[in-house]
């Protein structure tokens, strides 16, 4: 019988909120990518850049599982980034039920 896959797999789009330019907003999520690959949990963090003009990026993730996930949630960078409001997320999906 085959292991199970215990990685948590998501698919985000997110766009700007138009507070800050599509430019400021990739510099954000770069810092925020270079800090959550260097998480124990961290198999992948990607950040996509999409449309420009629509002001879109994707991010891919790969995730140790869910616990890693929720503790990559509750890190304090990645909580100064939600609370700063520079994003919303228009798509998400994930391998597995987890709440953002």
């Amino acid at each position: 019988m085959k292991e199970k896959n215990t990685f948590l797999y998501c698919t985000a789009v997110v766009q700007t909120t138009g507070k800050v330019t599509y430019e400021a907003l990739a510099d954000k999520l770069n810092e925020l990518q270079e800090l959550t690959v260097l998480e124990e949990g961290c198999v992948l963090f990607k950040v996509v850049p999409l449309n420009k003009k629509q002001g879109r990026f994707a991010l891919w993730e790969i995730w140790k599982g869910q616990a890693a996930f929720y503790e990559h949630h509750s890190k304090e960078y990645t909580k100064n980034f939600f609370a700063e409001e520079l994003d919303t997320v228009e798509f998400f999906e994930s391998s597995e039920e987890v709440q953002l």
